[in-house]
């Protein structure tokens, strides 16, 4: 006997996809094969707009895919879930990294974070978010160059993000903002 065709609904087209190997079903009624499933979850590890994955606008949990993906995608994903549940975060200071390290340390003592991407060995100061130098090397001050875009920042009008200092810069639109790193502020009271 013929075993029965699933299909999985493609959101560009009206015709259904054929479902390859398992089928994976999400909340709102949807049916995912593997590679489309690992697909959505490995790019809301990579994108925060797409971060918690979603299909009609509802939650696909984890727990439903955890079995049939990587375990290097599991640990990234839990990664993703911690970064996006730390109010002040701490990225690598290092610009062609920019790895979510942690949250920010506010008290008087030091935190300082090593880089575990493997390309990367760049220390970064959680109190001030710069590259660490070394005890008696390091001073948390901001450095020329950022503080000269801050300046520009400021007489511009820019905000910045109350969660994780980010810049922005509103356009058009209210003054309702909601900061990729999922902060909402004010715009106009920064």
């Amino acid at each position: 006997m013929p075993r029965q065709s699933i299909k999985k609904v493609d959101a560009t087209s009206k015709e259904p996809d054929p479902i390859d190997g398992a089928a994976i079903p999400v909340p709102c009624g949807h049916v995912f094969d593997l590679a489309c499933i690992t697909h959505l979850f490995q790019s809301s590890v990579r994108d925060d707009s797409l971060y918690p994955p979603r299909c009609c606008h509802r939650n696909i949990p984890f727990t439903k895919v955890r079995r049939y993906v990587s375990q290097a995608l599991i640990a990234d994903f839990r990664l993703k879930g911690r970064e996006k549940k730390t109010m002040h975060r701490v990225y690598c200071s290092s610009p062609s990294c920019n790895r979510f390290l942690g949250a920010l340390h506010q008290k008087s003592s030091r935190k300082v974070y090593d880089c575990p991407a493997p390309s990367c060995s760049t220390r970064t100061c959680g109190k001030c978010r710069t590259k660490y130098e070394g005890v008696g090397n390091h001073n948390c001050v901001i450095d020329a160059a950022t503080q000269q875009v801050l300046d520009i920042a400021q007489a511009s009008g820019w905000a910045r993000c109350p969660g994780c200092s980010h810049l922005i810069e509103k356009i058009a639109g209210c003054n309702h903002m909601v900061c990729r790193c999922g902060t909402t502020f004010d715009y106009a009271c920064k």
